[in-house]
């Protein structure tokens, strides 16, 4: 058995139901994705679908395995495909990830196992959504009462989740139905995922053998895993990006350019790089990632630090003492988030802002998003967030950071939700890339966020596992090996 460590449960194993960072990694030892990412090769490879043909600038002719099953022993079909779309876009469900498929049009049934996906416009964003959002369910889930999806898997792929106590230990047992068995014929035929929120429990667990494998791993703790002869530490560029996000929707000090402005400018993003994060960090100046499908440009530069600078745009904005506030942000989530809040909060001091740094755990902190969202939070609030675009989507950046219905966005500009669909239909590589560089240059203006640095992904491993963690966020359990 692999035991896994991490901050915290998936909030459910409905994996169509909702967004979210941990659950797209569990959701997919469970369930199968039409594609998947070879990260080292940077291109799409086949998975549940064999191979697929471009017919035209919206539509794709998918091949599926004829091979792949359910766990229950029942076939993968383009029925199921069509059934998985259909569940995501019923108004009961009121999933979360409708959003990323804003431009999916239909899904036409040929066979049992081939299918053409329509789209209502050009979206070279599919691919990369395909890889991680669009898991296929089972269509004899359909009916089942939502309480029970959310606690069991009707997935198809490599694991079967046999039992979950929530916030204490999920367990997971090789699906023996799987189409990859004998392509991975080493992976553990048990993997269990054990919440621990506390960093430092993580790690004493890891070096008592209670843990095989740890995600994010504090740079404080890396020396210490480096000299236990029974662990190692592997770090490798992540795509995560961390920001900060203006609660500006209903007004408030916040909802002035200005203000925004003087609070980039107070905040030295390097400072905090260097020390709260331990060095485990890149400067970073746009959302967007070399792997995005377009709109990633090195050479462009959001807001330095100049604290002079800072306090003359509060003098303009006319808050020369200041204003209270308060900072959202989960506690031991991520590396260093409450930590941030803290190191940010006392920036911000010096030019006035008193900063209350509100910190929770993983479901109160969805929450404390959706009072900012709405307007609830009794003082303008200043919201931790982050962004990994594991898959590369350039539009959906926009579509879940910032727009007006964005499942994380505490802003809207109508103007702009426009110009990131106009830029996201673009055929045209060029023009897209122009476009979507106006609409970085839109967000600086207006001063929308405040853009940390990139996150280096950090794993501490026990000698006895054989596996190659990778940056995109992902955790592919069935590629491990435990040689114990």
């Amino acid at each position: 058995m692999v035991t896994i460590g991490h901050a915290t449960d998936p909030p459910t194993m409905d994996p169509n139901a909702t967004s979210d960072a941990l659950g797209f990694v569990v959701w997919g030892w469970a369930y199968d994705t039409l594609v998947k990412y070879n990260l080292q090769k940077k291109e799409t490879i086949p998975w549940l679908a064999e191979k697929w043909e471009k017919l035209g600038p919206t539509s794709f002719k998918f091949w599926l395995r004829k091979d792949a099953k359910f766990s229950d022993g029942t076939p993968v079909t383009a029925h199921a495909v069509k059934f998985t779309m259909d569940r995501i876009f019923d108004k009961d469900l009121k999933s979360r990830q409708r959003g990323y498929f804003q431009t999916f049009k239909s899904i036409e049934v040929l066979d049992d196992h081939t299918f053409i996906w329509h789209q209502k416009g050009p979206d070279n964003g599919l691919f990369g959504r395909l890889h991680n959002w669009f898991l296929i369910i089972n269509p004899k889930s359909k009916g089942v009462d939502k309480a029970k999806v959310s606690l069991n898997t009707y997935g198809g792929g490599p694991y079967v989740l046999k039992s979950w106590t929530k916030g204490s230990k999920m367990v997971f047992e090789a699906n023996p139905h799987w189409w990859g068995n004998r392509q991975y014929p080493d992976r553990p035929q048990t993997v269990a995922l054990r919440p621990i929120r506390e960093a430092t429990t993580r790690v004493k667990a890891l070096l008592t053998g209670e843990l095989d494998f740890i995600q994010g791993v504090d740079a404080q703790f890396i020396p210490e895993l480096q000299k236990d002869p029974n662990t190692k530490v592997v770090v490798v560029p992540g795509m995560r990006i961390f920001y900060l996000a203006f609660a500006m929707r209903h007004g408030g000090p916040f909802a002035d350019p200005k203000v925004r402005q003087a609070v980039n400018y107070a905040i030295d993003s390097d400072l905090i790089g260097k020390t709260i994060m331990g060095g485990l960090t890149d400067p970073f100046h746009m959302l967007y990632h070399p792997w995005s499908f377009s709109g990633y440009n090195p050479g462009l530069k959001w807001f330095g630090y100049d604290l002079a600078k800072a306090k003359a745009l509060m003098k303009e904005a006319g808050y020369p003492n200041g204003f209270k506030a308060v900072f959202v942000a989960p506690n031991g989530r991520f590396v260093g988030d409450r930590e941030t809040g803290e190191a940010v909060s006392a920036m911000l001091k010096k030019i006035g802002i008193d900063m209350k740094v509100e910190a929770y755990t993983w479901p109160l902190y969805r929450r404390a998003v959706n009072n900012a969202q709405e307007g609830k939070t009794k003082e303008p609030a200043l919201v931790w967030r982050s962004w990994g675009n594991s898959v590369g989507d350039t539009t959906g950046v926009w579509r879940g950071t910032s727009s007006c219905t964005g499942v994380w966005s505490v802003s809207c500009f109508p103007e702009l939700d426009k110009l990131n669909e106009e830029a996201g239909a673009m055929a045209d590589p060029e023009m897209q890339q122009a476009a979507f560089e106006k609409l970085w240059g839109k967000m600086k203006e207006q001063a929308m966020h405040k853009i940390l640095f990139k996150f280096r992904e950090t794993f501490g491993l026990r000698k006895t596992l054989r596996f190659e963690p990778r940056g995109d966020e992902t955790i592919a359990v069935w590629e491990m090996v435990q040689t114990k």
